[in-house]
């Protein structure tokens, strides 16, 4: 049976066709190159030739072929199944332990003492209590904490509705996945949450609910666990108005179908209150949300909100896109329901989001700023990542409908040079260039108001020639010449925001507060920021981290303070923990503040660092302002 670590390295090979170096490997598992290779060795060693062998391929890296893919497939599985069963039970590091001791009190409502506990997690009375000291840290972030009774042990403290968002927050986040949800046979047996599966599956298709695949699961991972709780006699308790709220709501009739299906099948009584907590979950889905758009409880006015607050603060224009508004006031009504409730929202997609499509989510915070102001609520970050996809896909949108580069083609050697010419940049650039005309230079003379935005020349063309910019290109594209016209196309004016002064290059700080205090005192020594400005940084920061992966952070405070737009970027020898991810690439936003300029190009050059790690390398490896500036007119 495989170790976890080289049971990753194996599926990581499995699912790649190209070699892998040792690097690569290290960073997608988060361990050494050293530590990579002894596991490759032990690998190599374990694994039977009639089923695949590790290539190593001096130079470049690792290879996995498969001799037999359905017996290597079937190995594959098993390996994993093994490694899920294993997932509640295996108490090896620090961080087993302390999940391990959060199960068990969490599905116990009796107190526990600690040398059980010590038993339990097979380790001695003072480590147990060190583990403990974790697991009150993480109860207490979600209004829960540990109670102590002399002589008896201790139990979890907290409302029973507390107690189960916290299950089902516990379940959800564990690696790996256990019969389609991570919950363990101590919840719920296989048969029943296959019960509980088909139930809401038949209640979602029977009353045509457009619900996605996270938000079923997450109602049947509630479910399961109210499940669990009710057989325990453990139920939760509403005040007098709000169970009078919720058997109002048109949600309570669907809800107590639901669980009459619900106790049939597993011979269960739900009391009212239990139907009402399943109203609030109904109610926190987009159940709530069908129906027209003024059902919508003046949504559409906060969706309205946000685009505007939005387009104030980025010169982001999404005021008109009736599918984001729409979209948006869908979203907002079970979000507002789910923060009324302090129902926790699981948002799987959120560092992929972050990492992908940053300007959408930067978008989504400064929207939720909005919802603060016009709710006096303020958003969870996994909320926001979900309004971010509505806004990223608005921003698709603009993309798709944004006017080509209208270019005009000088070439003076002839139709079939001038022929190949533009036919390999409409194969280069087939959407970002529209080609108006080909010409000879004299007509280019003669003629001083073509409807071109930009000359691409075979030949040099005078300033005085032409009021159109000129991109002197040879008749066969060369690599500098490409290099020069997709500068051109991707970062057009977003260079004037670098300046020599503002560009720190391989430092050696050791933290994100030493590299922030340092531009942010950069700015103030020349008059650029006040001394409130440090501060507005690290409010930003409090939202959501602004580190991206990919090594980049990219700071900035929620509201604009400076004269003028620039960046501020420091690059690190080392990385830098940056609220739990590494950075070497910091870029201190600054936007001009009372500002009309739309700054969507800019921000679209800032996303073509942060999406492609082969960019932020290259600019880590400059070591003076011209190769930086350089790398970055190449992006």
């Amino acid at each position: 049976m495989l170790q976890p670590r080289l049971l990753d390295v194996l599926t990581f090979l499995a699912s790649e066709s190209s070699i892998k170096t040792a690097e690569e490997l290290a960073k997608k598992l988060a361990v050494s190159e050293r530590t990579i290779r002894s596991d490759i060795k032990v690998l190599q060693q374990e694994l039977a030739e009639e089923l695949a062998v590790i290539a190593s391929i001096r130079g470049q890296g690792y290879r996995l072929i498969v001799a037999n893919e359905k017996l290597f497939q079937q190995y594959l599985q098993i390996e994993i199944q093994e490694r899920q069963k294993r997932l509640y039970t295996r108490v090896e590091t620090p961080a087993e332990r302390v999940n391990h001791l959060l199960q068990l009190l969490l599905l116990s409502d009796s107190y526990q003492k600690m040398e059980d506990l010590a038993q339990a997690v097979f380790v001695s009375f003072p480590t147990v209590q060190n583990d403990l000291k974790q697991v009150r840290e993480l109860l207490q972030k979600a209004g829960l904490d540990l109670e102590k009774r002399p002589k008896y042990g201790i139990r979890i403290k907290g409302t029973e509705t507390e107690k189960r968002y916290f299950l089902s927050a516990f379940f959800s986040n564990q690696s790996g996945w256990q019969k389609g949800y991570n919950l363990p046979d101590a919840i719920i047996s296989e048969s029943d949450i296959q019960a509980v599966h088909h139930i809401v599956h038949r209640f979602v298709t029977d009353k045509q609910l457009a619900l996605s695949d996270v938000a079923v699961q997450n109602l049947v991972t509630h479910i399961a666990i109210a499940c669990r709780r009710i057989r325990d006699k453990q139920y939760v308790e509403l005040a007098p108005d709000e169970m009078g709220d919720m058997i109002q709501q048109p949600a309570f009739r669907e809800a107590a179908q639901l669980t009459a299906a619900l106790e049939a099948e597993l011979h269960l009584f739900f009391p009212q209150v239990e139907v009402a907590y399943m109203t609030i979950h109904l109610m926190g889905t987009k159940y709530g949300a069908q129906g027209k758009m003024q059902t919508y409880m003046g949504m559409s006015d906060l969706a309205a909100a946000i685009v505007a607050r939005i387009h104030e603060k980025t010169k982001l224009d999404l005021r008109h896109d009736l599918e984001l508004l729409h979209g948006l006031a869908i979203h907002l009504k079970p979000a507002i329901h789910r923060h009324m409730y302090d129902m926790n929202v699981r948002n799987p997609l959120l560092e992929d989001i972050k990492q992908h499509y940053p300007l959408a989510f930067e978008a989504a915070v400064i929207g939720a700023c909005a919802v603060e102001e016009e709710m006096e609520i303020q958003l969870a970050v996994e909320e926001i990542g979900y309004l971010a996809l509505h806004i990223g896909a608005a921003l698709e949108r603009v993309q798709q409908k944004e006017r080509k580069t209208k270019c005009l083609l000088v070439c003076a050697s002839g139709h079939g040079s001038a022929q190949l010419l533009r036919y390999k940049l409409q194969s280069l650039f087939p959407d970002k260039l529209d080609i108006v005309d080909t010409i000879e230079y004299y007509r280019l003379i003669s003629n001083k108001s073509w409807d071109a935005d930009v000359v691409i020349s075979t030949v040099p063309v005078e300033a005085d020639v032409s009021p159109l910019p000129v991109i002197q290109v040879p008749v066969i594209l060369d690599t500098q010449a490409i290099t020069k016209l997709e500068a051109f196309l991707k970062s057009g004016q977003d260079i004037r925001y670098i300046q020599p002064a503002y560009v720190c290059l391989q430092q050696e700080y050791t933290c994100k507060e030493e590299v922030l205090a340092h531009m942010a005192e950069m700015l103030r020594l020349d008059g650029k920021v006040g001394e409130d400005f440090l501060q507005a940084v690290y409010d930003r920061e409090k939202m959501a981290p602004t580190s991206f992966g990919n090594l980049v952070a990219v700071p900035h405070p929620i509201e604009a303070q400076v004269e003028e737009t620039l960046w501020v970027v420091c690059t690190l020898k080392e990385p830098i923990d940056w609220s739990g991810k590494p950075v070497r690439f910091v870029c201190l936003l600054c936007i001009q503040k009372d500002c009309e300029e739309d700054f969507t190009s800019m921000y679209q050059q800032l996303v073509r660092i942060i999406e492609h790690p082969d960019h932020v390398q290259r600019l880590l490896e400059a070591s003076s302002y011209e190769a930086f500036h350089h790398t970055l007119v190449s992006i």
